[in-house]
């Protein structure tokens, strides 16, 4: 099974989940989107003033095609803070296969991230200048429109995401928005953020049981490098290769996924012993317990003063 993630704020949950048995997905165009480049990979500006006149002619501007984006992560930390409510929203993650048996006529493919534009469209502008056949300018037109929605500013690729295009056939207008209403069949799993509130815990609670649903909740620790998942249960799993999986271990004290075979994570490792240690050798404790220590941080007048009582 191959899962796409579908981040969402806490102010949309409502509309999100309005319609029994469907996850409602509002679709975009381009000058909506976040990036002020979209659409800039689908024309080379280096090919010279004879070959940018044909492509301006025969291409004209990008078609404006619904569009929403997925991300192939549900643990991508500045996706949650940017477009889940730094973290008080939630994660939906979709089957790709159910979603393509849905709706057929959805092109849903991985943005591909480059520093420039892809090469083919130099060639085909070429073909369509020189050769001046119909099927050349047609398939330079076909190419820019991929590459326009499916490649992306190398900057851009912490977010692993996914596109799907095409919608027309399969928006419903709501309110001003137009809005895809995915069937609860494609829906595997809904993931809270961290910092989801008690009622935004109840509704999505209630959602994902409706849709039959995985129901998990981010955690956010200390020593594992992406945030991890908790079920009902508490019980702890992770995102790897592209699926929810049980860890190689779980910290005893703190829950927190291993990353190698062991009881503890290094946080909770350490014991009373060391920290006794740690705090008798401490400069600054040393330093405060001579009452020295504001002199000291008073030759450091732009950096904060730091309490050990």
């Amino acid at each position: 099974m191959t899962l796409i993630f579908k981040y969402v704020s806490e102010s949309v949950i409502g509309h999100v989940f309005a319609r029994d048995g469907h996850v409602g997905i509002k679709c975009s165009l381009p000058q909506d989107y976040n990036d002020p480049y979209e659409l800039f990979l689908g024309i080379d500006l280096g090919q010279g003033s004879e070959l940018l006149a044909t492509y301006s002619d025969v291409v004209g501007v990008v078609p404006s095609q619904l569009t929403t984006c997925f991300s192939r992560s549900p643990v991508v930390a500045p996706m949650w803070a940017h477009y889940a409510d730094n973290h008080r929203g939630c994660v939906i993650g979709l089957d790709v296969t159910a979603l393509q048996d849905a709706f057929p006529d959805l092109l849903v493919r991985d943005i591909s991230y480059r520093e420039g534009p892809h090469e083919d469209l130099v060639r085909f502008t070429q073909m369509a200048a020189y050769r001046k056949k119909p099927r050349d300018a047609m398939a330079l037109r076909h190419a820019v429109t991929y590459q326009s929605y499916f490649s992306k500013y190398l900057e851009w690729s912490y977010e692993q995401e996914v596109r799907a295009v095409n919608f027309e056939a399969y928006v419903e207008d709501v309110g001003g928005h137009k809005v895809l209403f995915v069937p609860g069949s494609c829906v595997t799993v809904v993931i809270a953020g961290a910092k989801s509130t008690d009622a935004m815990m109840a509704a999505l609670r209630a959602a994902a049981a409706e849709l039959d649903a995985d129901l998990y909740r981010e955690r956010i620790g200390r020593s594992f490098p992406t945030p991890y998942l908790v079920d009902e249960a508490d019980t702890t799993r992770i995102f790897v290769d592209g699926g929810i999986a049980v860890p190689v271990g779980s910290c005893a004290e703190c829950g927190e996924p291993l990353r190698a075979a062991g009881k503890f994570c290094p946080w909770c490792a350490i014991d009373d012993a060391d920290r006794l240690n740690a705090a008798r050798s401490n400069p600054f404790r040393i330093l405060d317990g001579h009452g020295l220590l504001d002199d000291y941080f008073g030759n450091f007048p732009h950096r904060p003063r730091v309490p050990y009582r």
